[in-house]
């Protein structure tokens, strides 16, 4: 018999492959591509907050305490939704899948992996709370304020998860825990100032009516089916389309007050109508859940577009 050409034997190769699918699994738990766009927010409030760039030490800090914040709070989620969310995969089994179904950024390989069982329950709260400890440090050594952000936003994230049957106005939670996400940058370098608070209301604006409700209303189906409580549930599509379409257009407004140069300003005013406030006026023509899924992927990236803008005329003296 002539020896094989291949290097590792076809156990070896499927024994490879568990830990890759793990990993894919774990990187969908935290959202992953969606986490680390959200290191964007903080990244832009420690830099609106000296007009510079932060030293050394706070960038690696920060983005040691961001990414792994980011990465904990979207777990969470999933770990304190894991039953609607097993729900919600029964009936997608049962149901029949649309093969040409919009691209989604928050998956990279599979959705609800923790609901799907290709994360072990265990294994997922290990996961989160490690990421958690990992983010408080760093941020302790930030300072406190950044510990108190970072608590905020956790507990932000436990309300928004228990009120998911109960109220449709915690998309108004979801803003404010992002919100306090941008202000942990801030806060890192800066004390807080007028110019903080137009960051805040710029952040928390942009996440209802840029990724709050489009997400809402792209999920329509699976959150009626298992009883979740959103405006689109609530109200029907066409109130969540214009509840997007007014939320872009102040998510636009929000931009002038923060503090930047004119240039930045103007370009990231650009940015929002190009990847809001026109597509809203789309989606308010044809409130679909795909049409709420393509905004969602567009407005998603709206604070990294911003920040990479004033970090720009930062560097070039803009």
């Amino acid at each position: 018999m002539p020896e094989s050409t291949d290097a590792f034997p076809i156990g070896a190769r499927s024994a490879a492959r568990v830990p890759r699918r793990l990993a894919a699994a774990i990187f969908d738990l935290s959202r992953g591509r969606q986490a680390l766009l959200s290191v964007a927010q903080p990244a832009l409030g420690a830099v609106l907050a000296l007009g510079a760039m932060p030293s050394l030490r706070v960038i690696l800090l920060g983005l040691l305490a961001a990414a792994t914040g980011f990465l904990a709070v979207f777990s969470l989620n999933d770990v304190l939704d894991q039953r609607t969310d097993e729900a919600a995969a029964r009936l997608e089994d049962a149901a029949a899948t649309d093969p040409g179904a919009a691209f989604d950024l928050d998956t990279a390989f599979q959705r609800h992996p923790l609901a799907h069982g290709s994360v072990g329950v265990l294994a997922a709260r290990l996961w989160v709370g490690s990421l958690a400890v990992t983010s408080a440090v760093a941020a302790a050594a930030l300072g406190p304020a950044c510990v108190a952000c970072f608590a905020g936003a956790v507990a932000l994230e436990v309300l928004y998860c228990s009120l998911r049957s109960v109220t449709w106005m915690k998309t108004f939670v979801s803003g404010i825990m992002v919100g306090l996400g941008g202000l942990a940058g801030w806060v890192a370098v800066a004390p807080l100032s007028i110019g903080a608070l137009a960051l805040f209301v710029f952040l928390a604006v942009w996440e209802i009516a840029g990724r709050n409700l489009p997400n809402d209303l792209a999920d329509y189906d699976d959150d009626d089916r298992v009883g979740l409580t959103t405006v689109s549930t609530v109200f029907g599509h066409k109130a969540a389309a214009t509840a997007i379409f007014a939320g872009s257009g102040l998510t636009a407004l929000s931009v002038l007050p923060v503090p930047m140069g004119l240039l930045p300003r103007l370009a990231s005013l650009a940015t929002v109508a190009v990847l809001m406030v026109v597509p809203s006026v789309r989606l308010l023509r044809q409130p679909t859940s795909a049409a709420a899924a393509r905004y969602f992927n567009r407005a998603s990236l709206v604070p990294a577009i911003v920040a990479v803008l004033v970090l720009a005329a930062v560097l070039l003296g803009a």
